[in-house]
């Protein structure tokens, strides 16, 4: 009887032990298959940073709230990093796949576009000169070079796209007026040119008016007579223009391009010489001409230089850069 009853407490034993292994067994599985079906979050992430270049810090931070594990993968075959935030620096540019990857399972992308190192520039090897504001058509320019440590020379003086001096010093003549650049490249490195204006002023030709030469007489001379000078005779004025600003002829011959206006409306600042020379965008022509040409066209004028005879203050040469097509 009792050997009975030890076996049958032992194959119940037995039996409930088998029941508790089961249902743990089971409760791994349903749990396992729950985790890894677990639907998954979306994951989020900021990038910040003052510059995108190379070499530059570039933060990036997770704005996931869920709990795990993170891993960042930056499209550079770096290593890859943990954590809520991290930082990163590419050496190369380019267009970089980051992912951060939660709890192994769930990710977030976005692409990161990384731009070249920034050009820091050497105010040092900057190329240096110095020209007068203006110069005579034919009078001879002389330059001198002031760049600290230039090996070579490329100067050009504005006539030309071509390169019109290769000399540490040169000298150069201009064969037309109008406002032009001469520009300086040391070295090659044309991030360090240096870019200046000159105005190049036409040769005016002056009238020269024919001396009367008188023949000295052998005989005394007449007696002057003095005639005395009436009380309200004044004295004659010379010729002088009325001033106009360059503002205000750039208004007037806007209003020329909407019909508002003619040539003949500057007559008096132009001392009454329609056929004045001047400099349209590097072009020579006359005034009455470019008057004609901006008729009904949309004008808009980017420099004016008026030049003016100093006696008279007439108005004797233009130069006008504009962004409109006339010639």
């Amino acid at each position: 009887m009792a050997a009975n009853s030890f076996k049958n407490n032992h194959i119940d034993q037995s039996v409930i032990l088998f029941f508790i292994i089961t249902i743990l067994a089971s409760s791994s599985v349903f749990a396992y298959r729950y985790f890894n079906n677990k639907p998954c979050v979306q994951v989020d992430f900021a990038v910040e940073a003052n510059n995108f270049r190379v070499g530059e810090i570039i933060r990036f931070i997770d704005n996931t709230n869920e709990q795990g594990t993170r891993e960042w993968y930056f499209g550079d075959s770096s290593k890859v990093e943990t954590g809520s935030s991290t930082f990163h620096i590419y050496d190369k540019p380019g267009i970089y796949e980051v992912r951060l990857v939660l709890d192994g399972r769930c990710e977030g992308v976005a692409n990161v576009t990384i731009d070249t190192k920034a050009f820091i520039l050497d105010s040092t090897r900057l190329a240096a000169f110095t020209i007068p504001e203006s110069i005579k058509v034919g009078e001879k320019l002389k330059i001198t070079d002031e760049t600290k440590g230039a090996k070579s020379w490329e100067w050009r003086f504005g006539e030309t796209a071509e390169v019109n001096s290769t000399e540490q010093n040169p000298e150069y003549a201009y064969q037309e007026p109008g406002l032009k650049t001469i520009s300086l490249v040391v070295n090659g490195d044309i991030r360090y040119a240096t870019k200046k204006k000159i105005n190049v002023l036409p040769v005016i030709k002056e009238r020269k008016l024919k001396k009367e030469v008188v023949k000295k007489k052998a005989e005394a001379p007449p007696a002057i007579k003095y005639k005395p000078k009436e009380l309200d005779e004044e004295p004659e004025e010379e010729f002088r223009a009325p001033d106009i600003s360059t503002r205000d002829f750039a208004a007037k011959l806007l209003e020329v391009a909407d019909e508002k206006a003619s040539a003949k409306d500057f007559s008096e600042f132009i001392c009454d010489n329609l056929q004045m020379p001047m400099s349209a965008k590097g072009k020579k022509t006359t005034f009455i001409e470019f008057c004609d040409k901006i008729k009904g066209k949309k004008l808009k004028i980017k420099e004016l230089e008026l030049f003016r005879n100093k006696k008279n203050n007439c108005v004797e040469y233009i130069t006008i850069r504009y962004s409109t097509k006339l010639f």
